[in-house]
């Protein structure tokens, strides 16, 4: 019995003196919000999940401000984001099924390896959730998939790797809207550069917010390292 007590004196003070969690970002009051509901089927750590929820929460206040989307928040009873360990490397897709839902496989990386997988998605269902955005382009049509443009790029926001992704500018000059039809081989959802090249960036939001860039030709991309 004493030893007991001791092992469970033991395992108190550990929890006592372990760092709690920190709280779920909250979005502003006036601003809309989505609730997200992440179905952890991967087993992600709840620490290591968090940070990801908060970065990622944080991150739509910038995505509303270019696009005037919501502010998404984590808890019961949303989209569901599905979290699985499988693929061979670590990718995402989100869809529309009676709501949105999106599904992030982890390939069993760390939270480097998926998280910006993870933010992707999020943006992408969030700006257009039932996939229906198209625009058109030079007789062709594109599915308007924000981050799909720069999908090889991220940048870190509170200490976790998220996605970059388009703002307004790169579709400048294009027509926009549910209206427009995606058809056989002229649909694609990675979104050609729209803005002319003597328009001045930035036309992502990895450099609004680090510094601007030289202006260049469409297509151009940079490194994500740059």
């Amino acid at each position: 019995m004493v030893g007991r007590l001791i092992v469970l004196g033991s395992v108190l003070a550990a929890l006592v003196g372990a760092a709690p969690a920190r709280a779920a970002m909250s979005c502003p009051a006036g601003l809309a919000s989505q609730t997200l509901t992440v179905v952890n089927q991967a087993k992600v750590k709840p620490r290591a999940l968090a940070a990801v929820e908060r970065a990622v929460s944080a991150q739509t206040l910038q995505l509303s401000a270019a696009w005037g989307t919501p502010c998404a928040r984590f808890g019961a009873g949303g989209w569901k984001v599905y979290l699985k360990i499988g693929g061979a490397e670590p990718h995402g897709e989100h869809d529309f099924y009676g709501q949105p839902y999106a599904l992030v496989w982890t390939s069993g990386a760390s939270v480097e390896g998926w998280s910006r997988d993870f933010s992707h998605e999020v943006i992408e269902m969030l700006e257009d959730p039932t996939l229906e955005v198209r625009y058109e382009h030079a007789g062709s049509t594109w599915q308007r998939e924000i981050a799909d443009p720069v999908e090889g790029l991220g940048y870190r926001l509170d200490g976790v790797y998220v996605s970059d992704f388009v703002t307004p500018l790169w579709y400048a000059g294009a027509s926009t809207g549910a209206d427009v039809v995606c058809q056989g081989v002229a649909c694609a959802d990675d979104s050609p550069l729209i803005a002319p090249a003597v328009n001045v960036g930035p036309w992502d939001q990895m450099h609004a917010l680090t510094a601007a860039w030289a202006v260049f030709g469409p297509r151009t991309m940079l490194p994500a390292d740059s």
